[in-house]
């Protein structure tokens, strides 16, 4: 029996450990009331696909069909800020901001002309989206929520660096792709896609993204 116990143990530090090097350091697995998860995967270059899964009964089912997706310029696997890489691993899905109201159960943000999301880390406020009018000024670099080319115009905010270690990479976002083109590091799909998730997601369910490498 303790034999037995013993290689449990050893297979599950081994797996730990797996996880750790496959995924990094952010890498936590999904809460046990998670219910809805997106798995971003099949990574070609800043090319992707996308699907979404909901546990129904005990179960998981496969929702709707996969979409093209495009990630970081630089593919996946982000270490630090400004990389070009999107992250991989598990993470959760906070929050929707958008230009306007719309469907759906996650917390909704509008964005107004002076909503950031600050990516400088020597800032108290970085990888924090704020009301840049709130705040005593302490940034050098941010991203505008409310952009003239309307590929914030529907955000989901991923859970990514939420310790908000400096340099570690900031401000990760689904939103609306700029065509085939790629991102800096978020996830990015088509306009009427992102209106179909952000309906689908329910907070009750404990939304979380992965996405593999």
């Amino acid at each position: 029996m303790n034999r037995c116990r013993n290689f449990l143990a050893q297979g599950l530090l081994l797996w730990a450990i797996l996880a750790l090097f496959c995924f990094g350091d952010d890498f936590k697995p999904p809460l046990d009331d998670t219910k809805q998860l997106v798995k971003v995967f099949d990574i070609q270059g800043y090319h992707a696909r996308l699907i979404r899964f909901e546990k129904v009964n005990g179960r998981w089912q496969r929702v709707g069909k996969a979409w093209d997706v495009v990630v970081g310029r630089n593919g996946v696997g982000k270490e630090r800020e400004g990389d070009g890489k999107s992250p991989t691993g598990y993470y959760s899905l906070e929050d929707v901001y958008a230009y306007h109201d719309l469907q759906t159960a996650m917390p909704l943000f509008l964005s107004t002309k002076d909503t950031i999301c600050v990516d400088d880390s020597h800032s108290r406020y970085y990888n924090r989206i704020i009301e840049a009018y709130h705040v005593k000024k302490d940034y050098q670099s941010f991203e505008w929520m409310r952009r003239k080319d309307n590929l914030y115009e529907v955000v989901v905010t991923v859970g990514y660096n939420q310790a908000r270690q400096p340099g570690k990479g900031s401000c990760i976002f689904l939103h609306i792709a700029n065509g085939d083109k790629p991102t800096a590091g978020c996830v990015a799909m088509k306009r009427h896609q992102i209106l179909e998730l952000v309906e689908w997601l329910d907070p009750k369910k404990y939304p979380w993204i992965l996405i593999s490498d």
